[in-house]
């Protein structure tokens, strides 16, 4: 269970709450960083029953990288519906980093050490970003090695606004085969050995101050994905396209050396074989991003999400990550269509096995997005009454069951309202859960076949415990192994169940 902060936000609110400020910026005043956080807001990030901690936007940045934030500050206003937005509220990309040190606004590395010995105290980790593909404009690693970027060859005929002229070199702005030319960033060359050594360098330098790393648009990087982008300039360059993937060689060095996880930020392009999520997980990376999933629940079309469930082998559904809410994405309540279509949401994808993220906020039904160059949004008020469903389903995801136990889809016959429910088992050393949702607007019945449900004292009597409520249920041992437990749930709502 993996809890993602938008670092700088996250302390500007705890600033606004009355979170005493003991750092001094360059120009004299105090503001909250990370030694300030008292140990109780840690605590409830572990009460909630995170067992990672990602604190997004950790690193330098930049004066370039602001200065292209700003130049869309009205824009801004508008595109995050922050209409009272001032110059201070804008931060600049977390994603275009200038070095690998914790960015002066918030701490230093010492600071970052001293969070993730707390939160190791909690029995949590510490994730990071990596940014591999790119890097800002006014980077330490572009002044001091500008070769580590890709070059404008001779005879180029791409268009001019790839491209970026600083200190006598005409390097790319960085981009992939269908995004960008993102201009706060340049381009790192992954076909010149000397880049590929840097860039090793620097993630093993972050490997070592922290649990696990997010590596972003992962999937950039692959020798294949990489050619489609700048085939034709790797060749006017004189540059061979790699015998090895980067990722291969880079994550086996880290891994001998810490015992960080990866998890890759990717999205299927189909230019691999295996398409690039799974060959990211082949490649070493301990989980890759399912976004497919939000995808079809998105889509609010039963039939089709069903039918991608039943062909996902739990093998695959092991290596990847599974979410409703991240910086990408809106916010789950708002997109969803309100707090009991993204809770419903949420016990979907976060009850299929593999790593769940949730994203702060998301459990008090926040519907305001907040940009990444935002230190804030549009303030709102939180539902508790929906933190604390999302609580017991934090505490039920933490049983030993849903992170080491056998995940089954179970067929549920679609004649009547049967249709809008979907439904899957766990199973491990005899602990049960069934899990049912109903994701219509309607609502749906239907019978629910658990194929394990035996009674522990041989009688055909069993109890049934819905741990998102508290309720409990006798049922016959046999009908629920035959024509199934009937179950009837009205729209948008879930069922874990215990037995």
């Amino acid at each position: 269970m993996v809890y993602q902060i938008s670092t700088r936000p996250w302390l500007y609110e705890l600033a606004q709450s009355g979170l005493p400020a003991n750092c001094t910026n360059n120009r004299g005043t105090n503001y909250v960083c990370l030694r300030d956080v008292p140990d109780s807001e840690w605590q409830k990030i572990k009460d909630d029953h995170a067992d990672m901690v990602w604190l997004m936007g950790m690193w330098e940045l930049g004066q370039e990288s602001l200065g292209e934030a700003m130049a869309l500050f009205d824009d801004m206003k508008q595109w995050y519906g922050v209409p009272d937005l001032v110059p201070e509220d804008v931060i600049g990309s977390p994603y275009a980093p200038v070095d690998y040190r914790v960015i002066p606004e918030i701490g230093n590395d010492d600071d970052l050490a001293v969070v993730r010995a707390k939160l190791h105290s909690l029995d949590m980790g510490l994730m990071v970003d990596f940014v591999p593909n790119h890097f800002a404009r006014d980077s330490k690693l572009f002044l001091e090695h500008p070769e580590a970027f890709v070059p404008r060859p001779n005879g180029d005929s791409s268009p001019d606004n790839w491209w970026y002229s600083k200190n006598g070199h005409t390097v790319a702005f960085g981009r992939g085969p269908y995004d960008g030319p993102w201009t706060d960033t340049l381009q790192i060359n992954y076909w010149n050995p000397r880049a590929v050594e840097l860039v090793s360098d620097l993630i093993l330098s972050v490997a070592r101050r922290a649990d696990a790393i997010r590596l972003d648009m992962a999937h950039l990087v692959l020798n294949e994905v990489f050619q489609n982008s700048w085939a034709d300039q790797m060749s006017r360059g004189g540059f061979s396209r790699p015998g090895t993937e980067f990722w291969a060689d880079c994550i086996a060095r880290a891994k001998r050396e810490t015992d960080v996880i990866f998890v890759s930020e990717a999205y299927d392009y189909y230019m691999t074989s295996p398409p690039e999520q799974e060959l990211l997980t082949n490649l070493g990376v301990d989980y890759s991003y399912n976004k497919i999933v939000l995808d079809k629940i998105e889509h609010f079309d039963v039939g089709k999400m069903r039918e991608y469930f039943f062909a996902q082998p739990q093998w695959r559904l092991n290596r990847m990550c599974h979410f409703v809410e991240n910086h990408d994405e809106p916010r789950a309540a708002l997109a969803l269509g309100g707090s009991a279509q993204s809770f419903a949401g949420s016990v979907a994808a976060l009850t299929l096995p593999g790593m769940r993220l949730t994203y702060f906020g998301q459990y008090d039904g926040l519907r305001n997005r907040l940009g990444v160059h935002l230190r804030r949004g549009m303030p709102e008020a939180r539902d508790a009454a929906l933190h604390a469903k999302y609580t017991k389903l934090m505490e039920a995801l933490d049983h030993p069951v849903f992170h080491q136990g056998t995940w089954t889809m179970i067929s549920i016959p679609q004649s009547g309202s049967g249709w809008r429910l979907t439904a899957w088992r766990w199973e491990h050393n005899g602990e049960k859960r069934l899990v049912v949702f109903n994701w219509s607007d309607q609502q749906g019945w239907g019978g629910v076949q658990a194929a394990d449900a035996y009674s522990r004292d041989g009688s055909d009597n069993i109890q049934l415990t819905d741990l998102l409520t508290g309720e409990t249920f006798d049922r016959s041992a046999s009908e629920m192994r035959g024509s199934g437990l009937f179950v009837g749930l009205a729209p948008w709502q879930a069922h874990i169940f215990t037995y």
